[in-house]
């Protein structure tokens, strides 16, 4: 049996799974198995690919029905025999030190369950080329080596979620229980997933993955949606974290620092009935200016967003529950949260 099972993930993309493929067979480490998902049952791309490397490691998985993107990292989560398990996505590539890195760090930190990689972000141009960003989805010094452990709960797991999909490891014995509802939207896969997998998260600060920015994407257009998810989030990360008034005033002012600027999520929650009157303490008269000019413009969207709970209560029993769990967990494995990594910027 392998070490690692890899889940490669494909919908429509040849030229650039090209590239991925070529990063996974380029990897130091050479003991794993991958599974090939092309979820478009008329694409046949994908096989030719794979007859011209003939890589027995390969095995390709072409679905007789379009399964989307939830379904489809919901069977990579399920996982396989094997110990450890990692998905690589069509459009990202990894460096070839990747999984010989991660594999390394997890095996020597047994109460960690996922460890992932700092990720160089690449921006699609028109013409098919490729944009180097000199970007980085975390920040950290080029030199920096050593691993940072995190446990939940950190102040970015508010609104955003800290792993990638991109570039991870994790156990296949826990990972079953990130399983999240077929219904989840997309854009929240990666913070449901951390409110529902136990144990410690470690990031690996080395740029060993690249994160493609492409012009066409998977995530729905829909600002209601979006509005919901956001909310989806942050309102089970105050269900179960007291959060003090310096870290609700921290919350403004990252949200504050968003392009365009984000706090109309805080005044969301607070008319939910969600920590209100903390909330709104923080409010300054730009703040107000900015949300109630958006909800001149866009009362249904606001009325919509605010169904948040209504709309998906699958997905917020089980935000909620799994962030309540993690807390107790947590808790009772770390009762000093001094040691926990309190970092609300990447």
């Amino acid at each position: 049996m392998a070490a690692i099972r890899v889940f490669l993930l494909t919908y429509r993309r040849p030229h650039l799974l090209r590239r991925a493929l070529a990063s996974l067979r380029a990897q130091t480490f050479r003991d794993w198995i991958c599974e090939l998902h092309n979820d478009d049952p008329t694409d046949d791309n994908p096989r030719q690919l794979l007859a011209e490397i003939a890589d027995p490691r390969f095995t390709l998985h072409q679905h007789a029905t379009n399964w989307g993107p939830v379904a489809t990292f919901n069977h990579a989560y399920a996982a396989g025999p094997e110990a450890f398990a990692s998905i690589l996505e069509d459009d990202n590539w990894w460096e070839p030190e990747f999984l010989i890195t991660a594999h390394a760090v997890l095996l020597a930190t047994p109460h960690a369950n996922v460890v992932w990689a700092n990720l160089r972000i690449w921006q699609e141009q028109a013409d098919g080329n490729w944009q180097d960003t000199a970007r980085t989805i975390w920040a950290t010094a080029p030199a920096e080596q050593c691993p940072r452990l995190f446990y939940w709960p950190q102040p970015l797991q508010f609104s955003d979620g800290l792993h990638s999909n991109g570039a991870m490891l994790y156990r296949a014995a826990a990972s079953a229980s990130a399983l999240v509802p077929a219904n989840t939207p997309f854009a929240i896969i990666e913070p449901t997933r951390e409110r529902l997998l136990a144990g410690a998260w470690l990031l690996l600060p080395q740029v060993l993955a690249h994160f493609a920015v492409t012009l066409r994407t998977s995530r729905s257009p829909d600002r209601a949606l979006w509005s919901q998810s956001q909310l989806l989030v942050a309102a089970s990360y105050l269900a179960a974290i007291p959060a003090s008034a310096d870290e609700l005033a921290g919350h403004w002012h990252h949200l504050r620092g968003q392009r365009p600027s984000g706090t109309n999520l805080l005044f969301q929650l607070a008319l939910a009935g969600i920590r209100t009157r903390d909330l709104l303490s923080n409010a300054r008269p730009a703040d107000w200016l900015r949300f109630l000019a958006g909800a001149v413009r866009h009362p249904l969207l606001l009325r919509n967003a605010l169904r948040f709970r209504f709309a998906h209560p699958e997905v917020w029993a089980k935000l909620r529950d799994g962030a309540i769990a993690r807390s107790r967990e947590n808790l009772a494995a770390s009762p000093n949260p001094a040691i926990w990594e309190k970092r609300l910027l990447p």
